[in-house]
């Protein structure tokens, strides 16, 4: 009697699953170890630095803020507004920007056949999340050991709002990171399209009340502009925006993730060629 064809072909088991999940885990953590040691470990400051540059660029915009206008807006206090608007946008950013070069300055790896396009891309961005986060949670600490009454009103909203924002910015740097083997300008591209318009436009120092509605209108197409606002809904007790829309945040976020990741598996092959 014959077999048909799908019986004689391998099954997959659970415990194959768990293997491949296993080395995966495994190359991912090594590389997040590697690149940690390539990015900061040749540096006197190291991590430190790290810290020190968002704790920068808030001194600066709070000294801004407090020259042009005397009021806090929405009545928040103006360093923790401020934190919260730098920080989880530098989330969103750094994840995208330290994910594009990821292919071409890893080429050698490629040479193990445990290591993927996908782990350097991914390893990349998952530093990122992981240090920046870290760096939000020292920020908000030390503000509090100074004397500032730190008390988050819906802690899960505040990690929900820094998860689209780094889950889009990890979409963008996959399809950045795939495309640039291809396009060598492309981190000159995205900067300038990506870069400061959407720094300036995002709600980092200004909520979406304060905006004249003529022009709010057009804010608020962006979606940054939605998650900075869910963000600081959540952290703020004296604040509750009108405008942040968890739908329209969380469409934006999956559908960028899903593309990033579409763009990479159609040119991952193709990158490595073009390197």
């Amino acid at each position: 009697m014959a077999t048909s064809p799908l019986t004689d072909a391998p099954k997959l088991r659970i415990t194959d699953i768990q293997l491949a999940l296993t080395t995966q885990a495994r190359v991912i953590y090594a590389l997040i170890l590697r690149e940690t040691k390539t990015r900061y470990g040749e540096h006197k400051l190291g991590f430190l630095w790290a810290v020190i540059e968002p704790l920068i660029m808030v001194a600066i915009f709070v000294a801004i803020f407090a020259t042009i206008r005397s009021d806090s807006p929405g009545g928040m206090p103006i360093v923790p507004f401020m934190l919260t608007g730098i920080v989880p946008f530098t989330l969103f950013r750094d994840s995208m920007t330290q994910m594009q070069g990821a292919i071409a300055q890893n080429r050698m790896l490629f040479a193990f056949p445990q290591v993927t396009t996908f782990d350097v891309i991914f390893a990349r961005g998952l530093l990122e999340v992981l240090l920046l986060g870290g760096v939000f949670a020292m920020l908000l600490f030390g503000m509090h050991i100074v004397g500032y009454d730190i008390q988050i009103e819906r802690p899960l909203g505040v990690l929900a709002a820094c998860a689209l924002l780094a889950m889009m910015g990890m979409g963008f740097g996959f399809m950045f990171a795939s495309l640039s083997p291809f396009i060598p300008s492309m981190k000159q591209i995205s900067g300038a399209l990506m870069g400061r318009p959407l720094f300036l436009s995002s709600g980092v120092f200004f909520i979406a009340e304060t905006v004249p509605a003529s022009v709010r209108d057009y804010l608020l197409y962006n979606p940054l502009m939605h998650m900075l606002e869910l963000l600081r809904s959540a952290f703020f007790q004296e604040f509750e925006s009108d405008y942040g829309s968890w739908d329209y945040a969380v469409t934006w976020a999956f559908c960028t993730f899903g593309l990033g990741l579409l763009v990479h598996q159609a040119m991952r092959r193709k990158a490595i060629i073009g390197l």
